[in-house]
């Protein structure tokens, strides 16, 4: 199995590891396309630590390539993977409930990732994925059942006016599946040409915070009302604070973002908080919603097409990764096709 491997921060390299057996409940896959994360980055940076060395890639796309003992997947059948390893020892996991895993393991980060041509992982932890659907769209399910999962906890309904601030990735399609539900999305950023991405995405309501009075656009938005609920991307570098004056009265905040994304400390005004009496949540996992996200990929309900991705070829991912960590790439998704 050839596999690449952060030896240290900064160190990557390709090895040559023996074949791994395929255990009960298991399947082995042949990767085909493995998507970086920010995660994968602050492993190779340094900035999170782990038990080196360790394969990156949070996301893969592959096809089943052998089976163990009491599993239904065919050999052949394209699946993606799940971004977390079940624990199968936790309550949850023993009840079949793999999504509310009490002891995740996150790929690239306390389990060996998908940077190889070959993977064996617990068929609970895999998805199978229709033809129509490409592995470069495919590489976004975790995004967008993360995005579902948001307008799960925060309880959008239809009609109401969703403020997003943070047009990344997760933030795009957020937009994109608001409209599905008909809430009415506001994507708000720092930057022009990530808001254009989102209009392109269909967003109608974009605020640029440096040309604009967000507060005061928004509450135009919404008929002086302000956001019934707010998303904040952990990622932004809009103030946190921001998030709070943007809902109205009891309203409803979710701050989303693996521990990895984010920043040691948010500055904010908790007197806001209080005040308007809002609901503050966290949203980190995406529940058990990989299902419902690859069918709204293959039906185009969430389109992808229009998201900032660079693919490169298996042998030229160390460079590329080294290209994001050093700052010298563009914001972009990295996808490695194997």
């Amino acid at each position: 199995m050839k596999a690449y491997r952060i030896q240290s921060p900064h160190t990557i390299g390709l090895d040559e590891l023996a074949a791994q057996p395929v255990g009960e409940r298991c399947v082995k896959l042949k990767n085909l396309m493995c998507g970086i994360a920010s995660t994968d980055i602050s492993v190779y940076s340094g900035e999170k630590q782990v038990a080196y060395p360790i394969i990156p890639g949070r996301q893969c796309v592959g096809f089943v390539s052998e089976v163990g003992p009491g599993v239904s997947f065919a050999r052949g059948n394209r699946v993606v993977a799940h971004s977390h390893a079940s624990c199968h020892t936790c309550k949850p996991c023993k009840d079949g409930h793999y999504y509310d895993c009490e002891k995740p393991l996150l790929f690239g980060v306390g389990e060996n990732g998908f940077l190889s041509d070959f993977s064996v992982v617990s068929a609970d932890d895999v998805f199978a994925i229709p033809d129509r659907l490409k592995d470069e769209e495919a590489i976004f399910t975790e995004h967008t059942a993360l995005a579902i999962n948001i307008m799960s906890r925060l309880g959008v309904e239809k009609g109401e006016h969703l403020v997003i601030v943070g047009a990344s990735i997760v933030g795009i399609i957020l937009a994109q599946v608001a409209m599905y539900y008909q809430a009415v999305p506001i994507v708000v950023d720092m930057h022009e040409d990530l808001l254009d991405i989102a209009r392109q995405a269909g967003v109608y309501y974009t605020v640029d915070t440096v040309q604009e009075d967000a507060g005061k656009k928004i509450l135009g938005l919404t008929g002086g009302h302000m956001a019934d609920a707010c998303a904040y991307m952990a990622t932004s570098t809009v103030p946190l604070t921001n998030a709070f004056d943007y809902c109205c009265k009891r309203g409803r905040v979710a701050i989303v973002g693996r521990s990895a994304n984010l920043r040691d400390e948010f500055k904010c005004n908790i007197g806001a908080l209080i005040e308007k009496n809002l609901d503050l949540i966290t949203v980190t996992d995406c529940g058990k919603n990989y299902p419902s996200a690859i069918n709204m990929l293959a039906n185009r309900t969430v389109s992808v097409e229009m998201l900032p991705k660079h693919i490169v070829p298996f042998a030229e991912a160390p460079a590329a990764i080294e290209n994001i960590a050093s700052g010298d790439a563009a914001i972009e998704k990295l996808l490695i096709k194997i």
